[in-house]
């Protein structure tokens, strides 16, 4: 009897704890939830600290950057006109070159002999052509004493004109010869840079060939660019509709840096492109440290000379979504307002405002990516050691190691 009571309480006490085992997660979940849920509810009724900035008008000189690239204003590829062996290359491979200098000789043996072969025909004929000369004067003199008929003169007419022929097509022939001579030597067709030889010395050549080797002019080069005409509106002066003498042309390099040389807008193409509505331009720079290299990429920077007066925003402050920019404006209630702007460039580390704010206009600059639409917000304001603190950040980041020249970050790696 007492055994069949403890076997009772055993499966009393299993039955107990398996009921626990099944229970307590589901009751410690759902707690978990409440509490996380009560938890998340108040941290969202707090507000978010953030930062404030006042949209300000400047006086600057409108800019807009484009993509450009560098472009020789001549360029050559040079070919043999003529068959033959390619004997000997005169410059080293990147070589700055004159006009006239000497680049490949071709085998030119059979074109001296073709030469000499032409002159001797030449030869040949002319005398024929002297002897015929000569008997025609004679066949003169003699139809006028009517020593002659008529017909002797005719056919000593008709063998200097055979003959006179003869001397015109040997000499055009002598002629060629020589100007094909002449083609085994290639010379340089302007001042350039010369690039790899594409065939190496001692192999056949010909026009069918191809290229030997592209020559190109480096100074001063071209930097073409492509724009919208609405884009070139803001750099029309007045009646002074011709942008070219409104307007001071720059080079922003890959690496950040500018160009030390300016340049000069001195081309418009005369249609816009039907598929991009862009219009092709081009400015001009010097090259003299050969710096700007042909087919590169840069950045045009166009600068209007005349100041005029734009409302900015920092670009830090501006995030972008699928339907455009955006900003963090502060409502009446205190809660955050996306509010939707247009840019029309930028300047410095701005952006130029084309509509959305004006002046005066108070929008958030900081824990953007921390705020939602309509989340209240806590203005906070810095002393002026963090405001320094921050600009300091800002600077160590703008000289980073990504935006350093390839030189100056070869230099940081190796002191590291």
């Amino acid at each position: 009897m007492e055994k069949n009571e403890n076997q009772s309480k055993k499966i009393k006490l299993y039955i107990i704890i398996a009921v626990l085992v099944i229970i307590v997660p589901i009751l410690f979940h759902k707690i978990s939830a409440v509490v996380g849920g009560q938890i998340m509810a108040k941290m969202m009724s707090m507000p978010t600290k953030v930062e404030t900035v006042t949209i300000s008008e400047e006086t600057i000189n409108e800019s807009m950057d484009f993509v450009g690239r560098i472009q020789a204003p001549k360029e050559v590829k040079i070919v043999s006109r003529v068959s033959g062996w390619l004997q000997k290359k005169y410059y080293q491979d990147g070589d700055y070159v004159r006009k006239g200098q000497l680049l490949f000789q071709i085998e030119p043996d059979e074109y001296i002999i073709a030469v000499r072969n032409a002159e001797a025909a030449l030869r040949r004929v002319q005398a024929s052509y002297d002897n015929s000369l000569v008997e025609l004067n004679r066949a003169k003199e003699l139809v006028k004493g009517d020593y002659v008929s008529r017909s002797y003169y005719d056919q000593a007419f008709s063998k200097y004109s055979s003959d006179k022929a003869s001397v015109d097509a040997a000499r055009a022939d002598l002629a060629k010869k020589r100007l094909d001579l002449s083609y085994t030597k290639i010379y340089a067709p302007f001042d350039g840079k010369i690039g790899e030889l594409s065939i190496t010395e001692g192999n056949y050549v010909n026009a069918q060939v191809g290229e030997l080797a592209t020559l190109v002019t480096i100074d001063p080069v071209y930097a073409t660019f492509t724009a919208k005409p609405e884009d070139l509106d803001k750099y029309k002066n007045g009646k002074d509709s011709n942008i070219f003498n409104n307007v001071d042309v720059s080079l922003k390099l890959a690496d950040e840096s500018i160009y030390d040389e300016s340049g000069k807008l001195d081309f418009m193409d005369n249609q816009i492109d039907k598929d991009l509505g862009t219009l092709t331009m081009r400015a001009t720079f010097t090259n003299k440290k050969h710096q700007l290299i042909p087919n590169d990429f840069v950045r045009v920077v166009v600068t209007a000379k005349n100041k005029t007066t734009v409302t900015t925003v920092p670009q830090e402050a501006v995030l972008e979504s699928v339907n455009g920019k955006y900003v963090w404006v502060i409502d009446e209630n205190g809660c955050a307002k996306q509010q939707d702007i247009e840019v029309n460039g930028t300047i410095d580390k701005n952006w130029i405002i084309k509509s959305g704010l004006k002046a005066g206009d108070v929008i958030i600059s900081s824990n953007l990516q921390s705020i939602r639409q309509g989340s209240k917000v806590q203005v906070i304001e810095l002393t002026e050691q963090e405001k320094q603190e921050k600009i300091d950040a800002r600077e160590e980041a703008d000289h980073s190691n990504m935006t350093l020249k390839p030189n100056q970050r070869n230099k940081k790696t190796d002191k590291e």
